[in-house]
């Protein structure tokens, strides 16, 4: 994937990477030599989880007091409820390993994934407006796939 992204603007792609496979996500910009170095990407993806939502409800409970009259007192009840949240989890950052331009990992299982890649702003340049040549920057983001290496033993 190739294109002109805005500069100081972040650009999301999802893909989906399959259960041992070998990936590699590269970024460049061979028009743009300044920005080797500073891509910043993020590989994120949305995770659901269950939580038990519980909510106390008053229901009305009746009763015969001493005299035998009905009595009806508000009792509370607790309900609880399955809800699913959907969280963003970040994979990986390349911030934390030291603005490497590339990645590669093997997934254990297939998985819907979002890169996320920031484009930095040129050194010394103010941002315009428009579609000008200064405001965008062409940039490579390269997703590469192989069959994993499977080690140990095997029948």
């Amino acid at each position: 994937l190739s294109g002109a992204f805005k500069q100081g603007d972040t650009s999301e792609v999802q893909i989906i990477v399959y259960k041992n496979m070998e990936y590699r996500i590269s970024v460049c910009s061979p028009s743009n030599p300044e920005f080797l170095g500073k891509f910043q990407f993020k590989i994120a993806e949305d995770v659901r989880k269950g939580a038990w939502k519980e909510t106390t409800i008053y229901v009305d409970s009746t009763y015969k007091d001493e005299n035998y009259d009905a009595q009806t007192v508000k009792v509370p009840k607790i309900q609880r409820k399955r809800v699913y949240e959907t969280t963003e989890e970040v994979r990986y950052d390349n911030a934390d390993d030291e603005m490497n331009q590339d990645f590669v990992f093997t997934s254990n299982k297939t998985r819907k994934l979002k890169v996320k890649v920031y484009v930095p702003n040129a050194e010394g340049e103010d941002m315009s407006s428009g579609l000008s040549g200064s405001s965008y920057a062409c940039v490579g983001l390269l997703i590469e796939h192989q069959p994993g290496v499977i080690s140990g033993f095997s029948r």
